[in-house]
């Protein structure tokens, strides 16, 4: 019965560490025929969408909705009436963060899924992607304030030195001090959230959101540092040249997402 017991146990660890070795061979996720990302003629909140496809290499029809077709043409279809909406091979996909997810999980730069399979490293992925909710949150009502000079005095008190904002920045800043790699979550590689910062970060000070200009991180170096960080990674950099593919209705405020910006 002991040899029995023995031998058992013994097939059962090799059958654990072959599954352990097999695993790293499993295929990944099915590659879809043909996506498309619906969105408003802008950065915000797709540009770290735009940015994992561009970087995964993936082929997708890059919709821009312009404003004065949303309410009474396309609002009635969305599932939420908001966007961005990814949809893939027919199937839709609605809110920010699971879209980016979702194309985390199919993007691979450097042979690394964009979303660590980890489920500890995903956590601290989606951590700082719920954090640069919490900053969204802050500046969303700004928008409703219908008098321009109060508005722009609003969001750079939300910025000043002791602003709500200002609070914020500073976790960014102490995350991104403190990693070894100078990825936003060290042992994952570039990331979502690594595109999340840079693509937030950059909006926040392009000029989209009056009252705030391009200065805005210079007191914040690892910010900074990271931020040409990503902007100088080659399919990001050829990405925002092509102005035909980054920003084909010529909108403003797209030019601090190209280095040294």
């Amino acid at each position: 019965l002991g040899s029995s017991v023995a031998h058992a146990r013994a097939s059962g660890a090799m059958g654990a560490a072959a599954a352990g070795c097999l695993e790293g061979l499993a295929p990944g996720p099915p590659m879809p025929k043909t996506i498309t990302l619906k969105y408003f003629p802008m950065a915000g909140r797709a540009e770290p969408i735009r940015l994992a496809l561009t970087l995964g290499g993936l082929q997708f029809f890059d919709q821009r909705i312009p404003g004065q077709d949303w309410t009474d043409k396309y609002k009635p279809s969305m599932p939420y009436g908001q966007l961005p909406v990814l949809v893939v091979d027919g199937k839709t996909i609605c809110q920010t963060k699971a879209i980016l997810r979702y194309v985390g999980k199919l993007a691979k730069y450097n042979k690394s899924p964009l979303y660590p399979k980890d489920p500890v490293l995903a956590a601290k992925v989606d951590e700082l992607l719920d954090a640069f909710d919490d900053l969204w949150i802050l500046l969303a009502p700004t928008f409703l304030i219908k008098d321009q000079y109060q508005k722009e005095e609003y969001r750079q008190q939300l910025f000043a030195p002791g602003g709500v904002a200002t609070e914020k920045l500073a976790i960014f800043e102490r995350t991104l001090a403190d990693s070894g790699t100078g990825f936003a979550v060290p042992q994952a590689g570039l990331s979502v959230a690594d595109l999340m910062y840079f693509s937030f970060l950059c909006v926040i000070r392009s000029g989209f959101l009056e009252g705030l200009g391009s200065e805005l991180l210079k007191g914040y170096p690892s910010i900074s540092k990271h931020k040409e960080m990503v902007a100088n990674l080659p399919a990001v950099k050829a990405y925002y040249a092509d102005k035909k593919r980054s920003n084909p209705n010529d909108v403003p405020n797209y030019e601090v997402f190209s280095p040294g910006k």
